[in-house]
């Protein structure tokens, strides 16, 4: 039996799922407190299902993107080193920024040697306002992170963590790796503090099966090993919509994806099957990251957003979300509450919304039906819009899948498919909007926290290979090794997969659930003078998202 929780803004979904089929589903209002909020949601489920029958856990949070979101991070230090070229502190990030002296190559040769005292002089500065995180990020790090290690073991003394630049990603990248570096210091404490009250309350709930938080790429990680890299969790929820429309409808042809929540509704686009990917990073509120994720995006449109009418007497909805719909005592009207008049959704005081949809037609001279589904039609309307402007986005970019790159291709959903609370009432007003057929799937409600339980582990490496200066790096690995001058593409190859299977294995990837692909390969002759120097072997390789191999199984048999 497989649990899986998704935290949302503004409800917390549980699901457990037993021989592919999901046989308890639970939605819990997200409170304040986040604990408090998974104490009471998986007490929920513990009523039904006795926690020794539980083999696998799965929990996607919003706690890295709401601190982000909210510039409620922790002050940290940040300690580069750069040498020649763009000044690092264009791209300053952080109340205490230092530059300080020592550079590689672009091959990753020492071209000057780090100074230990401007490092140390740049950490006491640091330590000075009182800051205990720091980041440190050496350019080019990812053909060589001695420079970074070499300040790392200078300063753990000094601080309560140091992030590493190197290990944020093997793509060559000197100001996302900056940005990137800084949130993963910024964010350990908060990321660790949750980390340490999830597994005290799943203690609690004698819950002790193998536990993973999912990730924007649509796969999981074990939870005891996210700590490595906390801003890597954060935009987990978008994902799991993703994952969830894989695991509930299988996408056929190409999907739009439309998750509508009570804040917000985040959107993707799926091929035959297959999610497409942000090949450079995901952007996280100001920064500009590293971060491998699934392509989505988010409009502050959902159930609960503020209805209000502008000076041409038109309905303006969201972005802003104020609080509860007047149905369930909250201070203006929404969405919901238009359902709710309409009587397609039965809860909260129906009265309540019906006269709130009176008043606002008295402004327009309307009846209270009328302006309860003119309500949803603008919602419907806004929504189409953003998804428009996404998918020609989308379209004005190099597009990829999580396989391969598609040169030329157009993307044109041919159908939408709708999920989350609101998705059977608005899938009627969506589908005149974009001009698709929409379609609902089973479990609508709950859709992303199937999707966090049954998304399978991933992770990727790049491996950087120069033989004319005798090391292969795979930085995300923490590996430098020598090599010989006759290594080739094909032991580069080997290389990779032993890697990738060893660290997938560390961060809780069973053997049978591996799926690993090539996704970019490339060798270069170096030439010297008229003669080749040696050859420069570049390689991405990536465990891709998909579905625990139990749920295909299952579902595929059926």
């Amino acid at each position: 039996m497989i649990l899986g929780l998704d935290v949302g803004g503004t409800q917390t979904d549980t699901v457990l799922i037993e021989n592919g089929q999901v046989v308890v589903a639970n939605k819990t209002p997200t409170g304040p407190d986040l604990m408090e909020t998974l104490r009471g949601a998986l007490g929920k489920v513990l009523d039904i299902v006795d926690p020794s029958r539980i083999e696998r856990m799965a929990f996607s949070t919003t706690l890295a993107t709401n601190a982000i979101v909210q510039d409620d991070l922790e002050d940290t230090g940040m300690i580069v080193s750069a040498g020649p070229g763009i000044d690092p502190r264009w791209h300053a990030v952080g109340p205490s920024f230092h530059v300080v002296e020592g550079c590689l190559d672009h091959q990753g040769f020492e071209a000057l040697p780090l100074r230990k005292e401007s490092v140390m002089h740049a950490a006491s500065r640091i330590r000075g306002q009182g800051i205990s995180l720091v980041g440190v990020v050496s350019k080019f790090s990812v053909r060589n992170p001695d420079h970074e290690l070499l300040m790392a073991s200078w300063l753990e003394e000094m601080f309560a963590h140091v992030a590493q630049g190197h290990k944020v990603s093997g793509t060559l990248n000197f100001p996302r790796r900056i940005t990137t570096t800084y949130l993963n210091a910024a964010l350990y404490n908060v990321h660790r503090n949750f980390t340490d009250a999830l597994a005290r309350t799943l203690k609690e709930k004698s819950l002790f099966a193998p536990r993973y938080l999912l990730k924007p790429d649509g796969g999981t990680v074990v939870l005891e090993e996210s700590a490595a890299s906390p801003a890597s969790m954060a935009q987990s929820g978008p994902a799991a919509g993703v994952m969830g429309a894989l695991a509930l409808d299988g996408c056929a042809g190409t999907t739009l994806v439309l998750d509508v929540g009570g804040t917000t509704t985040d959107m993707s686009v799926v091929l035959d099957g297959t999610p497409l990917l942000s090949p450079s990073g995901i952007r996280l509120g100001p920064f500009q990251t590293l971060i491998r994720s699934l392509l989505t995006h988010s409009v502050g449109i959902g159930g609960d957003s503020e209805v209000r009418i502008d000076k041409e007497k038109n309905f303006r909805i969201g972005p802003f979300r104020k609080g509860k719909p007047v149905a369930l005592g909250g201070p203006e009207p929404t969405p919901t509450d238009a359902m709710i008049a309409l009587g397609l959704m039965k809860i909260g005081n129906r009265n309540a919304a019906v006269n709130q949809m009176k008043e606002l037609g008295k402004t327009l001279g309307l009846d209270t039906i009328s302006v309860a589904r003119k309500i949803l039609k603008v919602m419907a309307k806004s929504i189409a819009d953003s998804a428009h402007a996404f998918l020609h986005e989308i379209n004005s970019q190099p597009v990829y899948t999580i396989h391969e790159v598609l040169h030329n291709q157009k993307i044109a959903p041919t159908s939408a498919l709708i999920m989350g609370g609101p998705a059977p009432h608005l899938a009627d007003y969506l589908q005149v909007a974009l001009g698709i057929p929409c379609r609902v799937p089973d479990h609508f409600e709950v859709a992303n926290a199937v999707g966090a339980a049954v998304a399978r582990v991933t992770c990727a490496l790049t491996l950087q290979a120069d033989t004319s200066r005798g090391f292969v790096v795979i930085p995300e690995a923490n590996i430098q090794e020598r090599i010989g001058s006759g290594f080739g593409l094909e032991e580069a190859i080997l290389m990779g997969r032993k890697t990738l299977e060893k660290r997938a294995a560390t961060i809780g990837a069973l053997q049978e659930n591996l799926d690993i692909t090539v996704t970019e390969k490339q060798v270069f002759n170096m030439i010297r003078g008229y003669s080749r120097a040696g050859r420069n072997i570049r390689l991405k390789m990536s465990l891709t998202p998909g579905l625990v191999q139990e749920w295909r199984r299952i579902r595929n048999d059926a």
